[in-house]
């Protein structure tokens, strides 16, 4: 086929479009149809998905995926109708179908057209639509309210709701992108499979469709920043005429003081507005990673056996979209952690006086600056003992070590490398890698994790992420002179201290605080700063964390707390540790952002424990 026309790629980018958005809410509406079997509503709306999908597929040509959405829309007919009951078996088969159309697509937006085997999935199906399978149990009949749908031509296709018609362009639109030609699918007769097998349900994914190159906006949003842009011109225009009348002598009649006091204040103002206003422009709902949980705790929960509620709160909770491409794998290894370590089976539990159902739940909220994102079950809980047994027999800790851990500090042993009380490897977890890859990817994020556990009653992991990795808040301190600035999503607290209260264990500084011991670096000694004062009897302790790690940042002086803005150092002086960037003061002077997850991570051979 020849590489489509202007308004055929036209088409082709409505399709992709609107294929994406009715997959990613297809997942969700499968794993709730099993738990709402007789929802009207839910059934004509998984198969609507299902129908439009076929039809524009059938009209641009690509018959492989025509094919598969075909067979699965007529056993969902069937279900609809009351012909079926909707079982797990028959559940798995729809949503391995769905898989297959999800990496079909994929192919379709990717410009790389693969001849895929697809008999394997539609000969799963066909036995739902034998006559000889009747109704047992099933729910009762749903009728949509419009006609019955018919199996439409290319040719009706393109004049119903087959073909998604062109938008009209729109300033919430997000820009267009060049598509790779492409070229139909083959008839499934002529498919030999290549390259990437369909995915086996029970490992609970598809291909993941979503864009990472535009953000879809709400037009308000553009019309709340324009209306800032335009008070900003409004003050740029009161600047120059401020400045006019300096030059020109006019200052002293116009009271020019009080004049650029109130022009001050309004500049603060308006800057902040626009900055809040190109921040949430690219905020996202972190409903875009939750949504992908349900499907993964169903096959999770089939594959092990166990019985699993799984409740999500706070979806609409909004997150800078560079930090919810980040946390997606973070929250896999957890809930995949609860679902395998926390959650017993249902016999276990009921021996144990709990409901044979267990709960997870998986929250979203803001806190400041920052989301807390918690992921908590009624499980088994974390068993100290246990844990620092494991760790001893696989040599990550001493005997004196584990001895004078802290019950927050023995929590945090499943995060070392290597770590696993799995007596076996199976494909969920045992090879000592999950945890680690939380560790690393919230260190990434500056984020900070913390732990709950109670043996027997179940567990809560808590990340605390930065909304934003663009303009952070910040704490400035001063070492000797110099002033620094410090991400305030990672500052835990900061403490006053005289120096005598600093000891020395094994050749690491520490301060005893509360039940711990926490390891301490002086920033002056870490960047070779000049010293100008003689030791003082005081210092000033700034704790910070990264991840599961806590460490005590010794500096001369708090200064205080500031918003900026993180300047690149370039090239040059990329990669320099225990450094994140620079910003510019408001008197001009550049600072040096700290970077506490490389200052924590050089430290981590001495960390105090």
């Amino acid at each position: 086929m020849p590489p489509f026309d202007s308004e055929d790629q036209e088409l082709l980018e409505g399709f992709l479009t609107e294929t994406t958005e009715l997959l990613e809410k297809l997942d969700d509406d499968l794993v709730a149809l099993e738990k709402s079997s007789d929802d009207p509503e839910l059934l004509n709306r998984i198969f609507r998905s299902i129908h439009t999908v076929k039809g524009a597929s059938s009209f641009l040509g690509f018959d492989l995926l025509v094919k598969v959405t075909h067979k699965t829309e007529d056993v969902l007919n069937r279900l609809r109708k009351g012909e079926l009951p909707v079982t797990p078996e028959i559940m798995d088969v729809i949503l391995e179908a769905t898989d297959l159309v999800k990496i079909l697509v994929s192919d379709i937006k990717a410009g790389d057209i693969q001849e895929r085997e697809i008999d394997g999935t539609i000969g799963k199906l066909l036995p739902y639509l034998s006559e000889n399978i009747v109704a047992q149990a099933a729910p009762q009949a749903v009728t949509e309210q419009a006609p019955a749908v018919q199996e439409p031509s290319p040719q009706a296709a393109a004049e119903q709701d087959a073909a998604p018609a062109p938008a009209e362009p729109s300033p919430a639109s997000p820009p267009k992108q060049e598509v790779a030609p492409v070229s139909p699918q083959k008839p499934a007769g002529d498919a030999v499979a290549k390259k990437a097998p369909v995915p086996k349900p029970a490992e609970g994914r598809g291909e993941d469709l979503s864009d990472n190159t535009t953000v879809r906006v709400d037009v308000k949003r553009l019309d709340d920043l324009m209306n800032q842009v335009g008070e900003l011109v409004l003050e740029r225009n009161r600047m120059i005429q401020l400045n006019q009348d300096l030059q020109q002598g006019d200052a002293e009649r116009l009271d020019f003081n009080e004049e650029f006091g109130k022009l001050t204040k309004r500049m603060n103002f308006v800057t902040s507005e626009l900055q809040m206003q190109v921040l949430k422009m690219r905020m996202i709902p972190v409903d875009k990673v939750f949504k992908k949980f349900p499907r993964i705790v169903r096959s999770l929960a089939r594959d092990l056996g166990k019985e699993v509620d799984l409740q999500i709160f706070g979806e609409e909770t909004e997150l800078d979209r560079s930090v919810v491409d980040e946390i997606g794998d973070p929250l896999i290894h957890l809930i995949r952690n609860a679902m395998d370590h926390g959650l017993e089976t249902p016999d276990e539990r009921v021996d144990s006086g709990k409901p044979r159902v267990g709960t997870l739940v998986l929250a979203a909220v803001h806190e400041g600056n920052q989301i807390i994102i918690s992921i908590k079950d009624d499980g088994r809980g974390i068993d100290t003992d246990r844990v620092g047994r494991k760790a001893l027999e696989k040599g990550l800790v001493t005997e004196d070590q584990l001895a004078a851990m802290s019950q927050r500090e023995l929590f945090d042993l499943i995060f070392l490398p290597g770590f696993s009380t799995k007596e076996k490897a199976s494909d969920l977890s045992g090879r000592g890698v999950g945890m680690d890859v939380v560790k690393t990817n919230i260190k990434k994020l500056n984020g900070l994790i913390e732990i709950k556990s109670e043996k027997g009653m179940g567990s809560e992991f808590i990340l605390r992420l930065p909304l934003t990795l663009a303009i952070i808040q910040s704490l400035l301190v001063e070492v000797e002179g110099e002033i620094y600035s410090i991400p305030l999503s990672s500052v835990l607290e900061t403490l006053r201290v005289e120096q005598n209260m600093f000891h020395m264990v094994g050749g690491q500084e520490v301060l005893k605080l509360r039940e711990s011991v926490l390891p301490l670096m002086r920033l002056q000694r870490k960047f070779n700063v000049q010293k100008r004062n003689e030791n003082e009897d005081f210092c000033y302790v700034v704790v910070v964390g990264a991840a599961d790690k806590r460490m005590g940042l010794v500096v001369t002086r708090l200064v205080g707390q500031q918003e900026v803005a993180i300047k690149s150092l370039g090239n040059y002086l990329a990669n320099i540790p225990g450094i994140a960037g620079s910003t510019i003061l408001g008197d001009g002077r550049v600072t040096l952002i700290v970077d506490p997850v490389g200052l924590i991570d050089g430290g981590e051979s001495v960390s105090g424990r």
